[in-house]
């Protein structure tokens, strides 16, 4: 084929599928709905461990998506791990033999989607010219010393989520290894390398190991996984030297679930965003069905629902229209041509491989599958052994079985990256009777960020008023595929002897001009609330929530005796 005409095809059909890997915040651009502050009832007094939880980040992304599509290991000698990224997201040439052209023209694009004035330099240390930066994916947000930057600002808690898709690995041409399984037990070692490698962190395998680590002054870690099978309980189209059960026995499940807890994990997604062995993903990207079927097979099954009954508005269309409308036409002509990157029967250029739907006015799209039988029994035992579990990514069917399930128990269960879902919304929002369940039960909610100060003050309000003033954390996503939050105008933070400027090399980073540009800013972002209103309570409920964490863990292991 002509490359005029293939570059451009595998860039599009590689942007497509990564574009399901944006693990959105689910509907913090929308406005929350308002609580009366009349309503939300005093401050309980807290006593116990100090300091915020953070629910959701992602360290070791560079070991997962074939280890060459995420830039960074996040501790080392920085002058190496943090150089230069040229073989990751640079094309090949002479003097860049570990380069891909189609993976550095897929990075340009994807990084280039939620600012498009930023341009990665590929040079890091020492002068950090362009990354790590807010609107970058791709580049270590989370190397050891700004971990360290946070905790000092009062993190004291932290779960580290082990993540992957084998879909964009497979896509991107990146060689390190990509099955789920694999791909999981690297990461999860490569988690516990990073904590050997400080002396201000410790894995907490119990809620006991939590206080204790938290006590002594040290940030406590709580291991977990989110990706889309455990135990390779998926059938993809390429298959190599690798083993996949795509129709597990119980005892495989228990045994998968065993090497888990034996690992060390302790926080677990049964569902991520494809269809699983489980049960239902909750519908909220359309490029997700193509990641779906190249897990499953098959595409999402639709369930119709009344939007002014459910908040429900999302259409899952055809994935070919859920493209850039710019490059439409080259997605249906140029793929159809070479057959792009992916397997003939996912390829979403051939119509009859996915659906057309009509939109339908006052109603929206949610997935028909809910939890499965297996998918109950992994619950059941998930509980069993005292796994803390988050919903978050299940549809709503699968949601709702699995709340149900625990309350049978009275077992807390958690949702810590989200937010509440708007009259427009999608089914991975949570819903105000959701939530309820959720603190009902003893469970955390993380709120996602909210891509700015102003508006992260405004869901948490919102949460906190709903929950009590208890068990609200934040859940940033970080290295998840998602931006960190851009420099807001209504907020304002002074550089002093309180808060110095975050360094690293030459590079110094300021929060009011650079915005949240890696993690070493948590405390400059925390800062920032104060100037858009954050009112004292709403600050003191924040810096307790790795208490509420504590018990609802001591919850847990209480309910799984």
């Amino acid at each position: 084929m002509n490359s005029s005409i293939a570059l451009p095809l595998r860039v599009l059909a590689l942007f497509v599928l990564y574009s399901m890997l944006r693990s959105a915040l689910f509907g913090q651009d929308n406005p929350l709905p308002f609580v009366d502050k009349a309503e939300a009832p005093a401050l309980l007094d807290k006593p116990g461990i100090p300091g915020f939880v953070d629910m959701h980040t992602h360290p070791r992304s560079d070991l997962a998506y074939g280890t060459q599509l995420f830039y960074g290991k996040p501790f080392g000698d920085i002058s190496k791990e943090m150089l230069d990224c040229s073989g990751h997201h640079g094309a090949w040439g002479v003097h860049n033999a570990k380069g891909n052209v189609f993976r550095a023209e897929l990075s340009a694009q994807s990084e280039g989607q939620y600012n498009h004035e930023w341009v990665d330099g590929k040079e890091g240390y020492p002068d950090f010219e362009t990354w790590p930066a807010w609107c970058s994916v791709l580049h270590q947000q989370m190397w050891i010393d700004w971990i360290k930057r946070a905790h000092e600002g009062g993190l004291n808690v932290m779960v580290a989520l082990a993540a992957h898709s084998h879909c964009i690995a497979d896509a991107a041409e990146t060689t390190g290894p990509i099955d789920d399984e694999q791909v999981l037990l690297n990461s999860i070692q490569g988690i516990k390398e990073l904590v050997a490698a400080s002396d201000f962190m410790e894995v907490a395998l119990t809620p006991k190991d939590l206080r204790r680590i938290v006590l002594a002054g040290k940030l406590a870690i709580v291991l977990g996984i989110e990706s889309d099978n455990i135990g390779n309980f998926y059938d993809p189209p390429k298959h190599g030297k690798v083993k996949y059960r795509p129709q597990p026995s119980l005892a495989e499940i228990e045994s998968e679930l065993d090497k888990l807890w034996d690992l060390g994990v302790r926080y677990i997604f049964p569902v991520h965003i494809t269809n699983n062995v489980f049960g239902g993903t909750a519908f909220q990207v359309g490029e997700f069905n193509v990641a779906n079927k190249y897990n499953t097979g098959q595409e999402f099954e639709v369930e119709a629902v009344n939007t002014a009954e459910t908040g429900i508005a999302f259409h899952l269309n055809h994935p070919i229209l859920s493209t850039n409308p710019e490059a439409e036409c080259l997605a249906k002509i140029v793929i159809r041509i070479s057959g792009g990157i992916l397997p003939k029967a996912m390829n979403p250029s051939i119509k009859s491989n996915y659906t057309f739907r009509d939109s339908v006015p006052g109603q929206g799209h949610r997935n028909a599958l809910g939890l499965t039988e297996k998918g109950a029994f992994a619950v059941e035992y998930m509980m069993r052994k005292g796994f803390l579990i988050d919903i978050d990514h299940m549809g709503e069917k699968t949601a709702d079985t699995v709340l149900a399930i625990a309350a049978r128990h009275g077992y807390p269960v958690n949702s810590g990256h989200n937010g509440l879902r708007t009259a427009l919304g999608n089914e991975a929002q949570r819903t105000v009777g959701q939530y309820r369940q959720i603190l009902q039960l003893g469970g955390m909610i993380g709120a996602g960020h909210g891509d700015r100060a102003s508006r992260f003050v405004a869901q948490y309000r919102a949460l906190l008023q709903l929950a009590g003033y208890r068990n609200v954390a934040i859940g940033t996503d970080v290295n998840g595929f998602y931006p960190l939050p851009a420099a807001d105008s209504l907020a304002h933070v002074e550089y002093g002897a309180e808060l110095r400027l975050c360094k690293a090399g030459n590079r110094s980073w300021d929060i009011n001009r650079d915005g949240f540009a890696h993690y070493g800013l948590f405390p400059d972002y925390i800062k920032s609330w104060e100037s858009v209103g954050m009112e004292a309570r709403e600050m003191d409920a924040f810096m307790h929530s790795a208490e509420d964490f504590a018990r609802m863990w001591e919850r847990c292991a209480e309910a799984a005796r």
